[in-house]
């Protein structure tokens, strides 16, 4: 066999198969929203929805956190090329590949974290008189923290970062809710739960990104 019969065919643009990508992407954008929407509007509901989809730890990652995770660094970027940032008395705006690399590394941290607090839950579930359920405890890492991904919008105009606490606070509540359902959690137990798998999570966060700065 010829060496050229070997290389293989270049891959060629097809409409149908730009088509079929951006049905794609609309139907995992429908999706999250959907999520999100319904987490805020109905929390027990959508906990008791989420509990019995079958799905698998990596799906969750991938196709939920990962995109998510994307907002607040694109946000972030973009906030700063456009308004600035302020450095004394000078306002500077970062280098387009510092700011790429430092985004597509917040990104990774941000998807890690999620992994992290989903064991997390799942490892100190027993001394909340919890069931452990590595499927259950990432399900609960992975949407409770939606509004915090969700938060990262307020990036765009650099003054109105302090809002994003709130995101912890609705970050808090939804772990709250959704620790007895998939978890089966006592209902008296399940704030001390959530508030200390936060706290947790937030020492591993600090932990973390102090890491991922040190990348050149």
């Amino acid at each position: 066999m010829s060496d050229e019969e070997e290389k293989p065919a270049p891959r060629r643009f097809s409409v149908e198969n730009a088509r079929k990508q951006a049905e794609e992407a609309l139907h995992k954008s429908e999706f999250i929203l959907s999520r999100a929407y319904g987490l805020f509007k109905n929390p027990k509901s959508e906990w008791e929805q989420i509990r019995a989809e079958k799905t698998t730890i990596p799906a969750i990652l991938i196709g939920y956190v990962a995109p998510l995770a994307a907002i607040p660094p694109i946000c972030d970027i973009l906030g700063r090329y456009v308004f600035g940032q302020r450095v004394g008395e000078v306002m500077v705006r970062p280098g387009f590949v510092d700011a790429i690399s430092n985004a597509v590394v917040f990104w990774l941290v941000s998807i890690a974290l999620v992994g992290l607090l989903g064991l997390l839950i799942n490892a100190v579930a027993q001394h909340f008189d919890a069931e452990p359920d590595e499927l259950a405890a990432q399900k609960v890492a992975a949407y409770s923290l939606t509004p915090t991904f969700l938060s990262g919008v307020f990036s765009l105009w650099p003054p109105l970062w302090w809002l994003s606490l709130f995101a912890l606070a609705a970050m808090v509540f939804l772990m709250y809710r959704g620790l007895p359902i998939l978890m089966k959690a006592p209902d008296d137990r399940a704030l001390a739960y959530a508030a200390t798998v936060t706290i947790a999570a937030m020492v591993c966060g600090v932990v973390l990104m102090s890491l991922a700065s040190c990348v050149p």
